[in-house]
């Protein structure tokens, strides 16, 4: 049985000497079932199971028709992340993010391991688990824009990369203050609109709050404690402390999106010479303290398992067997 000729053809996926045609809403890609199938067990048993008659069989140019409940975006880079090996190349290479969501979410769904390991792979790399990590950030190999935040969160969730998710909500929490209409109305993506889900907008409002709520502890070691262990000139020092975080107390609604970020190293050069070498050193050490105090708590500040429990999934998920 033909279907309509109308239908569009992929440029990148039609291979004339294959003979199985697959099916994206309008999108058709010819490609070979032999190497898809072994490739996939789901395609495998799928192209294995006994067919109906050709009367009855979708056909399109003699070929037999798979139809697939998949977005056409989503199946190209699926497809041609397994029929060009130049296309979608292990981490560093350079990738995007519209890439690594239709190869991981179909690599995840077909069961195609060592393509899901791969954009997994890629999904994490700009999205670490500690804090030494995030403030030394690995060359990554994709750019993201505030706008795919919530497509990430949906995508992570989908595919059960939970390892990345505190590390996202903190970077929609930097952005919301300039994308606050996004949390509500959602973002385009691949034609549609991306929204996050009920529970996990919840989630999202309350531990943005509480990491708001800790910008003025990580700026605690301004003030407290008074006394520093073995300054050498505590009333100068303390009075050249206060004055700085009077000043930045001004500044903390702006910069309190971001708590990891609301100081440094060109915080710590601003500082007044008058500040004694030995307060400098101890209020170095209060600093870290807090920084790390705040990325041990920062999944549990969004329901998410702790930080060791997150590594085991990301170690479990990426390994090779």
């Amino acid at each position: 049985m033909p279907i309509d000729d109308c239908l569009k053809k992929s440029e990148s996926l039609w291979f004339s000497d294959c003979g199985l045609v697959i099916r994206a809403n309008t999108t058709l890609f010819r490609v070979s079932g032999e190497i898809l199938a072994s490739k996939s067990p789901i395609f495998r048993d799928m192209l294995h199971m006994p067919q109906p008659s050709s009367s009855q069989c979708e056909t399109f140019e003699g070929c037999p028709v798979v139809s697939l409940a998949d977005d056409p975006n989503d199946t190209e880079v699926f497809l041609r992340a397994i029929f060009d090996s130049e296309f979608f190349e292990p981490y560093p290479s350079e990738t995007d993010f519209e890439t690594i969501h239709g190869v991981l979410k179909l690599s995840n769904k077909y069961l195609v391991d060592y393509l899901r390991r791969r954009a997994l792979t890629h999904l994490s790399c700009r999205y670490p688990t500690t804090l030494e990590g995030w403030m030394d950030l690995t060359p990554t190999s994709w750019r993201i824009e505030p706008d795919l935040l919530i497509p990430v969160i949906n995508l992570a969730r989908e595919v059960s990369a939970l390892w990345i998710l505190p590390a996202v909500f903190y970077s929609l929490c930097i952005s919301t203050p300039h994308h606050f209409r996004s949390l509500a109305r959602g973002v385009s993506f691949q034609g549609g609109t991306s929204r996050l889900s009920p529970s996990d907008l919840e989630i999202f409002l309350e531990g943005s709050h509480a990491q708001r709520e800790c910008a003025s502890a990580m700026l605690q070691f301004l003030w407290y404690p008074e006394h520093l262990q073995g300054c050498t000139s505590w009333s100068r020092c303390y009075s050249a402390r206060c004055a700085e975080r009077k000043y930045r107390e001004g500044l903390q609604y702006q910069l309190g999106y971001r708590p990891i970020e609301i100081w440094g190293d060109a915080e710590w050069r601003q500082l007044p010479a008058s500040i004694c070498a030995a307060c400098l050193e101890r209020m170095r050490g209060l600093h870290q303290q807090a920084m790390e105090g705040f990325w041990d708590d920062l999944p549990a500040k969004y329901h998410l398992p702790c930080w060791d429990d997150l590594e085991q999934m990301k170690d479990a998920a990426l390994a090779h067997f």
